[in-house]
C-alpha cells in the first residue's frame, strides 16, 4: 500500500526514489529522522544530503544501514514499487 504521505514521480533519480522509500517507512513506522539517525548509525549530514536531494548516488551500505533499522533485508527495502526500472533516472 502506497502512503498518501509519498508521492511517487516518474523520472526520479535513483537517490531521490531512496528518500522517497525511506520517507514511506518513516511514516508507516511512525519514526522521525532524528531516530533513524540514532539507530542506523548514519550521520545527520548524511541523511540531510539524501533529504536535500545532494547525493548523486546511494552507497550500498547506507541502504543496509536503514534496512537494518526497519528489521528488513536489503531485498525487502529494494521491492518497493518505487526502485520500477521504468520509474527511475540512472543518469
Amino acid at each position: 500500500m502506497i502512503s498518501s504521505a509519498v508521492c511517487y514521480t516518474y523520472g526520479m533519480t535513483l537517490s531521490q526514489a531512496f528518500m522517497n522509500r525511506i520517507s514511506e517507512l518513516l511514516v508507516a513506522n511512525n519514526m522521525s529522522k532524528y531516530r533513524l539517525e540514532k539507530e542506523s548509525g548514519l550521520t545527520h549530514s548524511a541523511l540531510r544530503h539524501i533529504f536535500n536531494g545532494n547525493n548523486k548516488d546511494v552507497s550500498m551500505s547506507s541502504v543496509a544501514k536503514v534496512a537494518k533499522v526497519f528489521n528488513m533485508t536489503m531485498g525487502e527495502f529494494m521491492t518497493s514499487p518505487i526502485f520500477a526500472l521504468d520509474q527511475i533516472d540512472y543518469e
